[in-house]
């Protein structure tokens, strides 16, 4: 479906086929579970966060406006939804193990190494995104997870193009160093045994 589809069945449901709500809510259905798991780490609260996400979407779609693709409207209700949930329950442990086992999630490490060291890569990716901050955590997640361009990852969290583009270039950085010492001292912990 392209975005004038996405118009066209908006349109159906503000003419009364509210059935036709349905089959946007499949069609970005893994795309905001994703945000939300990224963000919320919990996979029960992140289906209840998705699922308040398309709810208020569904409420608020008299509200869109068409200045940005509905893509972009659903993610930004996505956001503030998950943003929201974080404030009120502040101190939370911590999980990324229900990102790694979400079927819609990009692979970050393409290697064909053989399954073990990328079941460890992965771990130790999840490490270090555990280090970086929400608004850092969502800018990777849309961009590498969900494949969002700068301008709509912009949109999303409101931020100017080129600062995503800064940040994107810092928090690779920060990332690559961090996968660099992390795996610095499996090495040492390693020679240890």
């Amino acid at each position: 479906m392209t975005t004038e589809n996405d118009i066209f069945i908006v349109e159906q449901v503000l003419a009364g086929q509210t059935r036709a709500f349905a089959s946007l809510v499949d069609k970005y259905k893994d795309m905001v579970f994703t945000l939300a798991i990224g963000l919320i780490r919990n996979r029960e609260e992140a289906e209840e966060t998705a699922q308040d996400a398309f709810l208020k979407a569904f409420h608020a779609i008299p509200k869109f406006q068409r200045k940005s693709k509905f893509s972009t409207w659903l993610y930004r209700i996505t956001y503030n939804e998950c943003i929201s949930r974080l404030r009120k329950k502040k101190n939370r442990i911590v999980s990324f193990e229900d990102l790694e086992n979400t079927e819609s999630g990009i692979n970050f490490i393409e290697s064909e190494s053989d399954w073990e060291e990328r079941e460890e890569q992965k771990r130790e990716l999840n490490k270090v995104l555990l280090k970086l901050n929400e608004s850092d955590r969502t800018i990777i997640m849309l961009y590498y997870y969900d494949g969002c361009p700068v301008e709509e990852i912009s949109s999303v969290i409101s931020i100017s193009q080129s600062n995503v583009k800064t940040r994107l270039f810092r928090i690779r950085n920060k990332l690559h160093a961090e996968l660099i010492k992390e795996s610095k001292n499996e090495m040492v912990n390693s020679e240890k045994y």
